[in-house]
Parts: C-alpha cells; sequence; structure tokens
C-alpha cells in the first residue's frame, strides 16, 4: 500500500522567498539532479505567480501600511523599512507545504487525476489548516522529477490582539496556524483520514519512517566517519600545496641571491685595479694616498655597495629561510597526524563493514527461516531487506566505486524495498541541499 506525505517548511527572509520562486520558475539546480527540464512544460499551476516578491507585497500591503503608519512616530534612529522589519523579525516571511506519496501510487495515473490529487491537497490547506486562497503565492505540481509532488508556498498572515499596543495588528505567524510539533502531527493524522475519505487508499507515511530509524541512525553514523575522511584528505592537500608553494618561495630567494653574485663578476677584482701611492718624503704629516683610475674608483664602488647589499640580503633570506624551514617541518608534522587521522577513518570504516557483513550473514538465516515458517510474511520480509541493502550501500561503501549489493540482483520484493529507500534518501537530501541554498543566500 503507497503513503501520504505532507510536510512543512518556514521561509526565513524575503531574499530565501526569491531564491524558492526562482527555483520553482527556472527549473534548474545545480545541486537537484532529478529535474528533467524536457518535462517541466507537463507541470501544473494549480495557483499561478510570475513573482514571489510581488505577490508577497500584495498579500501584506495592509500589514506595509500599518508598519508606514507606526514608524511616522517612531524616533528616528529606530525606524526600519517594511523588508528590514520582516527580515528581522523572529517569525518566518511565509512557508512551503509539500504533498507526495511514492512511485506506486503515481504509477498509471493520469495528469488530470493527478491534478485532482493535488487540488484535494490544496483543499486541505485551506480548509484544514486555514490559509485562505488570498493568502497562497504559489501551488504547483512538479512532474518533472522522478515522483510528482506538489508545493505550496502561502504567507501565514493573521490578526492577533498586541497587549503592548491594546489593539489587533497584523502579523505573519506559521505559530498561529500550526503551534506545535503535535499539532503537524495531528494535521498529518488528518490529512491522511482525509485523503482517504475521498477515495484514496494510503496509509500514513512516518510509521515506515520510524520503522527504519536504526539503520538511518547507523548510516549517519557511518557518515560522519566518511565526512572525516574526506576533510583529512582536503586538509592533505591543501598542506601539500602550501609545501610547494614554501618550497618554491625558498628557491626563489635563493635564485635572487645568485644573481647579485653574477652581477659582481662583471666587476673587475680588487687585486686586479692598478693603483699607486701618492705622498712626499719632505711631509710627514700629509697622509699618503692612493691614486685610482676613474673606471677602477666606480668600480670600487660597486663592489663596496655590491659587498653592503649581499651582507644584508643574506642575513634577510637566512632568516626567512629558517622561518619557512620551521613552518615547512609544522607543516609536515600536521600533515602526518592527518594521515593518521584519514588511515584511522577507513579503519573504523572497515571495522563497521566488518559488523554488517555478519549481520547480513545472520539475515541471510533470518530470511529461510521466515520463508519456510511464515509465508505470508515473507513478501514484507523481503522489502525490508531491500531497504536495509541501499543503506548498507549508502554507509559503508565509501571507498570503492563497487556496491556490496548490486540493485539487479535482488529478488523484485528487494527491489521495492530499495527504491523505497532510495527516494527516501533522494527527498532528504533534496530537502538538506534546499536548506543549504537558503543559508547561501542569506
Amino acid at each position: 500500500m503507497s503513503y501520504s506525505i505532507f510536510r512543512v517548511q518556514g521561509i526565513k527572509t524575503l531574499s530565501d522567498l526569491r531564491g524558492i520562486g526562482k527555483h520553482n520558475a527556472d527549473r534548474v539546480s545545480d545541486t537537484n539532479l532529478d529535474i528533467d527540464k524536457d518535462k517541466s512544460s507537463e507541470n501544473i499551476e494549480l495557483v499561478k505567480c510570475d513573482s514571489y516578491l510581488k505577490r508577497f507585497s500584495e498579500i501584506t500591503l495592509d500589514m506595509r501600511r500599518e508598519h508606514n503608519e507606526r514608524m511616522k512616530t517612531t524616533r528616528s534612529d529606530r525606524r526600519k523599512t517594511f523588508e528590514q522589519a520582516i527580515d528581522g523579525a523572529k517569525n518566518d516571511v511565509a512557508c512551503e507545504f509539500l504533498f507526495t506519496s511514492d512511485e506506486e501510487f503515481f504509477k498509471g495515473k493520469s495528469k488530470a487525476e493527478i491534478q485532482a490529487w493535488a487540488q484535494d491537497s490544496l483543499e486541505f490547506v485551506t480548509d484544514e489548516i486555514g490559509l485562505s486562497h488570498d493568502k497562497i503565492i504559489h501551488a504547483s505540481v512538479h512532474m518533472d522529477e522522478k515522483t510528482p509532488h506538489l508545493h505550496i508556498v502561502a504567507v501565514p498572515l493573521t490578526e492577533i490582539y498586541d497587549g503592548r499596543r491594546k489593539e489587533d495588528i497584523l502579523t505573519i505567524s506559521r505559530h498561529q496556524f500550526i503551534k506545535t510539533k503535535d499539532d503537524l502531527s495531528s494535521l498529518q493524522d488528518k490529512y491522511n483520514e482525509s485523503m482517504n475519505e475521498r477515495g484514496y487508499v494510503l496509509e500514513r507515511g512516518t510509521p515506515k519512517e520510524i520503522r527504519h530509524q536504526k539503520v538511518q541512525a547507523f548510516k549517519e553514523q557511518t557518515h560522519y566517519h566518511e565526512q572525516a575522511a574526506v576533510q583529512a584528505k582536503q586538509s592533505v592537500k591543501e598542506l601539500e600545496g602550501k609545501k610547494t608553494n614554501l618550497e618554491l618561495s625558498i628557491s626563489n630567494r635563493k635564485s635572487e641571491i645568485d644573481d647579485l653574485k653574477k652581477e659582481i663578476t662583471h666587476v673587475k677584482k680588487i687585486e686586479d685595479m692598478d693603483f699607486r701611492e701618492k705622498g712626499t718624503l719632505f711631509n710627514l704629516k700629509q697622509p699618503k694616498s692612493v691614486e685610482l683610475s676613474f673606471e677602477d674608483f666606480e668600480n670600487l664602488k660597486t663592489l663596496a655597495k655590491s659587498s653592503e647589499t649581499l651582507k644584508r640580503e643574506n642575513e634577510g633570506y637566512k632568516e626567512e629561510y629558517e622561518k619557512q624551514y620551521n613552518r615547512n617541518t609544522s607543516l609536515r608534522e600536521e600533515n602526518n597526524v592527518l594521515k593518521q587521522e584519514l588511515a584511522q577513518s577507513k579503519k573504523e570504516t572497515k571495522q563497521y563493514k566488518e559488523k554488517y557483513e555478519l549481520v547480513w550473514s545472520l539475515l541471510k538465516e533470518v530470511k529461510e527461516r521466515y520463508k519456510e515458517r511464515s509465508p505470508q510474511l515473507f513478501d514484507d520480509f523481503q522489502k525490508v531487506v531491500g531497504y536495509a541493502k541501499f543503506q548498507v550501500n549508502k554507509a559503508i561503501n565509501r571507498f570503492s566505486d563497487k556496491p556490496t549489493f548490486n540493485e539487479n540482483k535482488l529478488t523484485p520484493l528487494e527491489k521495492q524495498g530499495y527504491q523505497q529507500a532510495e527516494e527516501t534518501f533522494r527527498s532528504r537530501k533534496r530537502t538538506r541541499q534546499k536548506e543549504n541554498e537558503h543559508e547561501i543566500e542569506r
């Protein structure tokens, strides 16, 4: 049996809202590889929208007017534009609802049937949650991904009593419509009941997720080691790059000294210069002097100047060389530590893999027992096995391109469980990527 999925997520700022609008309009994403642009023309628009920010301004027009009036009597150093007040508030500026099911539910359904399912889900938002049509920015079914899903972006605008101002004011608050996690859970129950009342045969999605919670926890644990290994590799790479740059800098310093030495070789040596003493035998008080040719005098000045320059430069290069040598030694030590951490991560991953292999041996035995003693439960058990095999491939095969379990060698029922796990993984990945994209835009 297929299951119903209903989630809601807050949109923190107007920048986030603009980013989601662009993603839903352009249907282009560097992180979501499931989007098939050739099928984007098949997307179903229940509530059309050309600009999320323009529609937001229309919905919140009265709220903007209230804000502007209030700013007229506010101290100048505390005044904010409406946009600044909205982005600076603790409340979300909007929220996004997502409704979907599994591939089996949509299999064989026409576009009209999918649109009817989406319309029923939209009516749940307006009738049960209380967000009327005039507060909805956009509602569309994405048909250009692996599994169709309905996105509804709305502004939870409502009127509440402000005790400080002693009056009712307009505010944006998802909390006023869905107060707690328990309320959200109750709404998910109600959504499932509502859809079944309309003729759909659906189970509630959450229990299946709970059933595989332990497997997911193990996956996240091994994912931590994968991240540590990746970070260690990256750090080693960066340190090796710094080491190369330091060695190149030292080499350049040596080359500069060599060039100065070569310049000196072009100047006549002191012993080759012609000079004669000057002075008189009768004036002993006058010190002796040396007479040089103008060319030799200039050469002598160049040698003196070069000698002093080289001395200073050499002292500077020696100090810099020692400094770079010490830094290079420190980086080499850090490099060794990171290599040890990488080796430890690989070792831990190997240990998890060995433990998993023991589990699979036991699982095979249990599978045979199910087949012999409880055939009626064997089909469901095979789906669980398929789900778990996907988790193994994702969790522990971090350093090999060859998966532990080949999808093509699964039984048909195992493949169903495998594909269900794959879709769950992709859905969670898309959610994380969208959250990251929102953080970057902010």
